[in-house]
């Protein structure tokens, strides 16, 4: 598959800012160190808190449905056990 002229001006446009990027990398890393560790850190307190957020509701979600799953149980059983659903082995009347 041939390569456009425009695919190659960005190939060689990465490989230049990486090269630059790679040759300047201690200087980066000194000026940006602070401002990105304060992003990732903030970042991650974010996460956090949305994940707490979204595990709460799902815990809720769950609930509820075990809830309602409970109610129709009853609603569905009679005060009396009955014998068909005890799983004891009954004589046959003759």
């Amino acid at each position: 598959m041939p390569v456009t002229r425009s695919e190659a001006l960005f190939f060689a446009a990465g490989l230049v800012v990486g090269a630059t990027a790679g040759a300047n990398y201690p200087l980066l890393k000194e000026k940006l160190g602070p401002l990105l560790s304060g992003a990732l850190a903030g970042a991650g307190a974010a996460f956090g808190e949305s994940y707490s957020e979204m595990a709460k509701k799902v815990a809720e979600k769950v609930e509820a449905v075990q809830d309602a799953m409970a109610e129709m149980k009853q609603a569905g059983e009679p005060d009396a056990p009955s014998p068909a659903g005890s799983g004891a082995a009954e004589a046959m009347p003759v």
